[in-house]
């Protein structure tokens, strides 16, 4: 029986397949006509052109205005910059000037240098100076007035790369050897020579930014030359030892060495105020180019006229970190805007001991200045200038700096009276340089 029945099952379910079999069949979509693919592609074609020409024209209308934008940014890059050092506060320089003292117990480990050593010292020495003598060049003055031999006048003097924007490279050197001169050349480290145009001149400093063309310096020297790294002047400290490169001894491609004696003299000038480096290295009065630190970076500005006048054969420098802002503004040829005084601090251990406000004690006020015309005397002490508060030369010279030319800015000062010191009150119209 169970045989049979399995045998009828069977049977049952191949003919329920039969009755199915056609949904087995595949099902073939009809192809496409010809003509429909024409008109498709057609419509693509269209589309795609409609795209195009819309698109160009969106360019058209678009591409002026960034175009504009580009220059202006190219514009932007062109301005020369320098990364700003912070001066240190009183507890820095103190701790500065704080030596190490050490304890009985502790061992002191001496060792008698040999020749090798100091000839590895000397070597790296050298090699410092030939790494920053990439930036340095030799500005020659020409004059046409000839001399027996026809040979027209030609005068020396240091001078470094202090930026390149692609366009133009700028050359910081002193005023002194451009001065009545009917042409201006520059020398590079490899002996290429180019012409070179004038800047921009502080009287001050002595300093001025001399400009070449990069369309007229060849490839080759591109290579060899490098743009100067500006260091930390405020982070130096006396004892520590420095490189005098350029021309100290008063001739090209000279060089000294030897160590800070003072970082804390100062010179004051119209409207400013400049720290000096001082070092013990015997160079020329007529010396010029640069002083770099251990790292091979410039921290001073070699500037002779600044020295002593029993020193003036000793190397001293410019502290590069308080020129840097004027080498910017030289360098993009920005107004250097004058008031007219010659100042001093007066710090709060002055103010205490001779009773006189803080603020700059003006020692001096220049002929015809906007400060004389403003009725600013001899022994007045500026205190704040368009309400902000002035307790230094430095703070002076930053908040003049910021002034525009031929602005009105009102300055505060106290003046001493038979009953002490009175507030008194000007409105000067600052000049340019």
């Amino acid at each position: 029986m169970d045989e049979k029945n399995r045998k009828k099952e069977k049977q049952g379910s191949d003919s329920q397949e039969d009755a199915y079999e056609f949904i087995k069949e595949t099902i073939k979509q009809r192809p496409p006509e010809r003509r429909q693919l024409l008109k498709v592609g057609g419509i693509l074609v269209g589309a795609g052109a409609v795209f195009g020409l819309t698109a160009a024209l969106v360019f058209s209308l678009v591409q002026p205005k960034i175009s504009r934008i580009l220059e202006s940014k190219n514009q932007e890059r062109q301005q020369v910059e320098f990364p700003s050092d912070e001066e240190p506060g009183e507890e820095q320089q103190e701790s500065k000037a704080v030596s190490v003292e050490t304890t009985d117990s502790e061992e002191t480990i001496q060792k008698e240098m040999t020749m090798e050593d100091y000839k590895n010292m000397y070597s790296e020495v050298v090699q410092k100076a030939r790494e920053a003598s990439k930036s340095m060049v030799t500005v020659i003055g020409i004059k046409n007035d000839a001399d027996w031999f026809h040979t027209p006048y030609e005068s020396q003097i240091s001078g470094l790369i202090v930026a390149d924007n692609k366009q133009e490279m700028f050359i910081l050197t002193e005023y002194r050897i451009v001065e009545n001169v009917d042409r201006i050349q520059v020398q590079f480290c490899d002996g290429s020579i180019v012409d070179a145009r004038f800047q921009k001149a502080d009287a001050n400093t002595g300093l001025t930014i001399l400009k070449v063309q990069d369309s007229e310096v060849d490839g080759e020297t591109k290579k060899q030359i490098a743009v100067a790294t500006l260091g930390n002047s405020y982070s130096i400290s006396q004892g520590e030892p420095v490189i005098a490169a350029g021309s100290p001894m008063g001739y090209s491609d000279s060089l000294c060495y030897g160590a800070i004696t003072s970082t804390t003299n100062s010179v004051s000038k119209i409207d400013a105020e400049y720290g000096i480096l001082t070092t013990d290295i015997v160079g020329s009065e007529d010396g010029s180019g640069i002083l770099l630190n251990g790292n091979g970076e410039v921290v001073g500005i070699i500037t002779q006229s600044f020295a002593r006048g029993d020193t003036k054969n000793i190397i001293t420098g410019l502290s590069v970190s308080q020129v840097k802002e004027l080498i910017e503004i030289l360098s993009n040829n920005e107004d250097i805007v004058y008031m007219g005084i010659t100042g001093q601090t007066i710090t709060p251990e002055i103010s205490e001991k001779k009773g006189i406000p803080r603020g700059v004690f003006v020692e001096g006020v220049e002929v015809d200045s906007p400060a004389m015309q403003a009725g600013i005397q001899n022994a007045d002490v500026i205190v704040e200038i368009d309400g902000e508060k002035i307790e230094s030369v430095k703070g002076y010279q930053k908040k003049l700096q910021s002034c525009a030319d031929g602005s009105t800015v009102k300055v505060k000062a106290m003046r001493q009276g038979t009953e002490g010191y009175i507030e008194v009150k000007f409105d000067v119209t600052v000049g340019a340089l």
